[in-house]
């Protein structure tokens, strides 16, 4: 604790420490008043006065020490001392900086008598904004973001209270330590008064994860934290909700996902769990939900038997799925925008090509088990309503012109891609989605001459291939034809399998499904190399291509600045111009794009690179990491053989199966296992439509979904309700033509509408203009991260143990935010210092009393003996 005086308190003081000075001045100068003179008749009385001296010295001493004490006191209590934390001085008469940083997090919308944790925290901000000395001036932070924006600069009273009242929940979860960076900033940017910074929060354990440490804390302004955490933590809520398959389809039932989350002492019961369809309530379903019994997984089933896609595109539906509403309503519900597909063009590549294959002859493609799954009816004129269409071929008739509208290649059982290698990567640099599987005429074994290193060879090129990994030479067990008796099949590991999606099924429990992945036997894998020696080889590779292309780009981008800055190409010499033109031709190479739909996908959101060499490392760091394989499962020998290997290229990616898909190296094609390939390869489909479905950002930046360009466009958001908000059109990446949604925080739909002229009369679907008509419309879910609604306040003990003794104040819900800074106590102690001056006084008056009551006792007489010395003036 730091004594924090104000300058009227420091005067006083520095008096009183003056005036304490008094008394021992006072005895320096008595001691030099008289000369000793020494008289040798007066020898006799020398042991006489060595007995009293002790005496009288000990008494003056403590005569001295009480007095200036006494003195010293009087000064400290007229300076009206504290005690603070803080090392800022507080005077009620001068204006102050407050910094007040407001939750507004989605747990703030709990709900109670009083109204919601929001509310709460604004009457607090108000009263302490009303108690601010005149002239103050206030800055106000929505900790976790505002559609309207907000300002760090500091306001007027009025101002602030204005900006307060406009603060909304948001669907984002709150930092601490994001609230203590604003806060700092806004201080910097601040006058020079007197700064408060006062946190408005819920206390969320989840809150304070980045603040682990009190010395995270060191060179901060005092800070107050005030609890409004709520009283009664009971929530529901629906932690995610989500398409099990990824994509669907018309003919073939939905399957959707939901997870309920309960967090409670008490059963909660007759929940009802809604589902909804385009705002119409399709299916519902009753739960009981169980205190500690987790998450609680609902299925529900949907036929979009009534909507249309065009064949090769996709429509958005929204999807909303809703629970019985509670204190926090806002994390009741949850949206999806779920692609519905038809016929999306999809490549198998196999041994034999729809021309060769011939199932009386049993000539059968290694890919005819994946057709199946993806397209049952593809011999029927209603395969055109399936989710995909299928184009069988070999391995030579793949080209171009093929690729331009598929969204996923299928490559399984070939012996080799050969020349093929480079046009596939290019498809899959551009978004597309590969994948590969080995069995058939891989098989070295049956085709002399082609084995793993081959395939490594053309389809590796040292990671600027195809293979996630190279592969090598030695295969994994033999495949009944080989081994004969010697036969020794392995399995699946289930462990490698429980950490993705694609293996989980709906209503079926972790013994179900382990028994359902160990029905297939495998005989024969090939095995990929993912040592650390391949994965460090192909970083440090992958770093060199990303740091040489982003320099290109970056110094291409200043030499065209500064073409244009000096007079434009005519106005250069033949070398930059000859400089100019190789950057527009590598450049042309690096953006060339050939496939139909990519312009859907995400815009191209990586920021402009950074002048800080060190910031260009990181980055080049964190993408290169990106690119490295990740096994999605394993085999259970002692090895742990990748059976799924996959590896992002650019803006695609490629999965790697390590055996066959229809020949004798396993039993999956007579097992339920298969359903595997079935869900990964939609999903790999969904990755190639364009996305729906975001989380609370800055900015949403998409492409158009049409060529069309002389379009209008709006947006509702889910907070707004019918009021539309003009959207402003540009690029949004390179070379890419869209559009962006500033601040979706609020959770909820999105519907984006564009408006075309029609050159007829009648009247516009939005905004009022004669000449205008729907385009198209395109709806966005956006949802927030469900770990905000865990309503698990931190603790008084745990929040101490966090900050230790850095200058952070708790302030709980029925204390008093201090304007003095944040802790404060000791207020009353001048009265306690004038208490201690009279008893000082008090002490000093017996000491004198009792001298002078002995002296008085004494005869007169003569002086005695052993009091009588020989003085002189000095």
């Amino acid at each position: 604790m730091n004594f924090v005086p104000s300058f009227v308190a420091v005067s006083f003081a520095i008096a009183g420490l003056i005036a304490a000075a008094g008394p021992v001045i006072i005895h320096l100068l008595n001691r030099r008043r008289y000369r000793v003179v020494h008289w040798a008749a007066m020898d006799f009385l020398r042991e006489a006065l060595q007995r009293n001296r002790r005496i009288l010295t000990l008494r003056d001493i403590l005569l001295l020490l009480l007095r200036t004490v006494a003195v010293l006191l009087v000064g400290l209590a007229l300076a009206r001392p504290f005690f603070s934390s803080s090392d800022q001085a507080y005077d009620g008469s001068k204006p102050l900086h407050a910094v007040l940083v407001i939750d507004n997090s989605l747990s703030m919308g709990h709900e109670s008598l009083e109204g919601t944790l929001l509310d709460q925290v604004k009457e607090r901000a108000r009263r302490f904004i009303d108690q601010l000395p005149a002239d103050s001036r206030v800055t106000i932070i929505p900790l976790c973001g505002s559609r309207a924006g907000y300002s760090p600069d500091a306001a007027t009273k009025e101002s602030a209270l204005q900006s307060l009242a406009r603060i909304e929940l948001v669907d984002r979860s709150a930092s601490v330590l994001r609230a203590i960076n604003e806060a700092q900033r806004a201080c910097e940017l601040g006058p020079a008064l007197g700064r408060r910074i006062v946190i408005f929060s819920d206390q969320q354990r989840s809150n304070w994860r980045d603040l682990t440490r009190p010395d995270q804390f060191e060179g901060l302004p005092p800070i107050q934290v005030v609890d409004v955490s709520a009283v009664d933590t009971q929530n529901t809520w629906v932690s995610a909700f989500r398409v099990q398959d990824g994509v669907a389809d018309v003919e073939t039932p939905t399957t959707f996902l939901v997870e309920i989350r309960y967090d409670g002492t008490d059963p909660r019961r007759d929940v009802e769990v809604a589902l909804r369809v385009d705002d119409q309530e399709v299916a519902s379903k009753t739960v009981t939900l169980e205190p500690g019994q987790g998450a609680r997984e609902v299925s529900f089933q949907h036929l979009f038997n009534a909507h249309q896609p065009e064949p090769g595109k996709s429509l958005s539906v929204p999807v909303k799925v809703s629970l019985t509403p509670d204190n926090l309503p806002a994390d009741d519900e949850r949206h999806l925008v779920v692609h519905v597909v038809a016929a999306l063009p999809v490549v198998f590549v196999d041994q034999y090509g729809a021309d060769e294959e011939d199932p009386v002859k049993n000539r059968l493609g290694e890919t005819r088990l994946l057709r199946k799954l993806l397209a049952p009816l593809a011999s029927r004129a209603e395969s055109a309503q399936q989710l995909v269409r299928v184009r069988h071929v070999k391995l030579e008739q793949v080209t171009q012109e093929l690729l331009e509208d598929t969204r996923l290649v299928v490559v399984a059982g070939v012996a080799d891609p050969g020349d093929q290698t480079a046009l596939l990567r290019d498809y899959v640099e551009q978004g597309g989605q590969l994948f590969l599987a080995a069995g058939g005429a891989f098989d070295p074994a049956r085709n002399s001459g082609f084995d793993p290193v081959r395939w490594t060879e053309s389809a590796w090129r040292d990671g600027a291939g195809i293979l996630p990994a190279p592969l090598l030479p030695e295969p994994l067990g033999a495949s009944p034809d080989d081994a004969g008796r010697e036969l020794r099949p392995f399995f699946l590991s289930f462990e490698s399998l429980q950490a993705h999606q694609y293996f989980q099924l709906a209503d079926v429990d972790e013994q179900d499904l382990r028994d359902l992945y160990s029905e297939p036997f495998f005989f024969k894998a090939v095995r990929a190399d993912v040592s650390d020696a391949v994965l460090d080889g192909l970083r440090q590779a992958e770093r060199k291509r990303l740091e040489e292309e982003e320099l290109f780009v970056a110094q291409a981008q200043s030499r065209r600045r500064q073409a244009v800055e000096s007079g434009g190409e005519a106005a250069v010499d033949e070398t930059t111009r000859r400089m100019l033109r190789d950057d527009e031709q590598r450049e042309g190479l690096l953006r060339q794009s050939w496939l139909l739909w990519s312009h859907q996908l995400a815009a191209d959101g990586e920021p402009s690179l950074p002048d800080d060499p060190r910031q260009q490392a990181r980055r080049w760091d964190t993408m290169a990491e990106r690119t490295l394989p990740r096994v999605l499962a394993r085999f259970d020998d002692p090895a742990g053989t990748p059976f799924l290997l996959a590896r992002r290229i650019e803006r695609g990616e490629v999965l790697f199966a390590a055996s066959g898909l229809l020949s004798n190296w396993n039993t999956l094609p007579t097992s339920n296992a298969v359903l595997i390939f079935d869900r990964t390869l939609r999903a790999m489909i969904q990755a190639t439509l364009p996305p729906r479905n975001f989380g609370p950002s800055e900015r949403i930046a998409l492409p158009l979904p049409t060529g069309e360009r002389d379009v209008v466009l709006y947006v509702r958001r889910p907070d707004s309700g019918e009021q539309a908000e003009l959207l402003d059109t540009g690029f949004v990446g390179r070379d890419q033509l869209g559009f962006s949604i500033d601040q979706p925080l609020a959770r909820g739909l999105y519907r984006v509408t564009a408006l075309r002229t029609n050159g007829n009369g009648g009247n516009g679907a939005i905004g009022g203009g004669a000449a205008r008509e729907t385009a198209w419309e395109l709806p966005l879910a956006v949802n927030g991260d469900a770990d905000e609604s865990e309503l698990q306040p931190l603790s008084r003990d745990q929040f101490d143990a966090r900050v230790g003794n850095a200058a952070v104040r708790w302030v709980g819900p029925n204390e008093e935010i201090s304007l003095a800074g944040t802790q404060v106590s000791g207020q009353g102690s001048w009265w306690w210092l004038i208490a201690t001056v009279l008893g000082l006084l008090l002490v000093e008056l017996l000491l004198v009393g009792k001298s002078a009551s002995k002296l008085a006792s004494r005869p007169a007489g003569p002086l005695p003996t052993d009091r009588f010395q020989l003085t002189t003036d000095h």
